[in-house]
């Protein structure tokens, strides 16, 4: 056991952080430049506003980005070709984090979470970083040996997955996408995918996605600014071909992590 003092603990006697009042986001470099950097920003400062209004954070937008621009340029050169950041925001407080960029296999097993997802207070941009029932729903789907899990809201619908937003591919062949809302983040890869295939003439929409198009799919993605685009080979008991399929299209114009768009 380890009893920390006041003065080393002294973050955790912060009022915000305490109550869970923080906003982050992360985003990866890639060959040598900062994916969506603003974009990033944009939704960052947009959630502070929410939580601090006080603290008009939307108005720094170019100030925290030349802040993290000049910390790239002082990154190693192996962050600098691929590498891994968090800006964390609390009251008037920001916090940045870089190291190297972890490799993430694009392929992966998903399965049904438990819990149901039901809507609540917080807009889409708000990112909050409390994942615990994510974790603990990880934690079994890893058991029954598959890598994430998918969540369906209080319709059945789906929502996300753990930490990705999804897109799926219906026999028709549109891909479709649940919308931003309190239940799903307004991911910013989802977003930057979303123009891309539009642009590149997929027949892409938003819509609500039922578990009988789930179980009717012919593909399901999912996207997360640091893990890029993962196709997933299964769904449960129900598998996916990854050959020849639209979302290896996808990665031709977009690029995994969208460092071709």
């Amino acid at each position: 056991m380890k009893i920390l003092s006041n003065e080393l603990a002294q973050h955790y006697q912060v009022a915000s952080l305490q109550r869970g009042y923080l906003v982050f986001t992360s985003f990866i470099s890639k060959h040598g430049r900062i994916l969506f950097l603003d974009e990033h920003l944009e939704r960052l400062l947009t959630g502070a506003d929410f939580l601090f209004p006080e603290a008009n954070w939307t108005l720094n937008h170019e100030k925290l980005k030349q802040y993290v621009e000049n910390e790239f340029k002082y990154c190693s050169s192996k962050i600098q070709e691929s590498g891994y950041f968090r800006l964390t925001i609390f009251d008037d407080n920001v916090h940045f984090q870089h190291h190297e960029l972890l490799n993430s296999p694009g392929s992966l097993g998903v399965t049904t979470a438990i819990k149901l997802k039901t809507p609540g207070l917080l807009p889409p941009f708000v990112k909050l970083s409390n994942y615990v029932e994510s974790d603990l729903e990880l934690v079994r789907a890893r058991f029954k040996n598959f890598e994430d899990v998918i969540f369906f809201d209080h319709l059945h619908n789906i929502t996300e997955a753990s930490t990705s937003n999804l897109f799926i591919v219906v026999p028709d062949g549109n891909i479709l996408t649940p919308a931003p809302s309190s239940m799903i983040l307004d991911g910013i890869l989802r977003k930057k995918l979303l123009q891309n295939l539009k642009m590149n003439g997929f027949k892409i929409r938003e819509a609500s996605v039922s578990k009988t198009d789930l179980l009717n799919a012919k593909e399901i993605w999912l996207t997360n600014s640091v893990k890029g685009m993962r196709f997933a080979d299964c769904f449960d008991e129900q598998y996916f071909e990854r050959k020849n399929s639209l979302f290896e299209k996808a990665i031709e114009s977009f690029g995994r992590f969208g460092e071709l768009a």
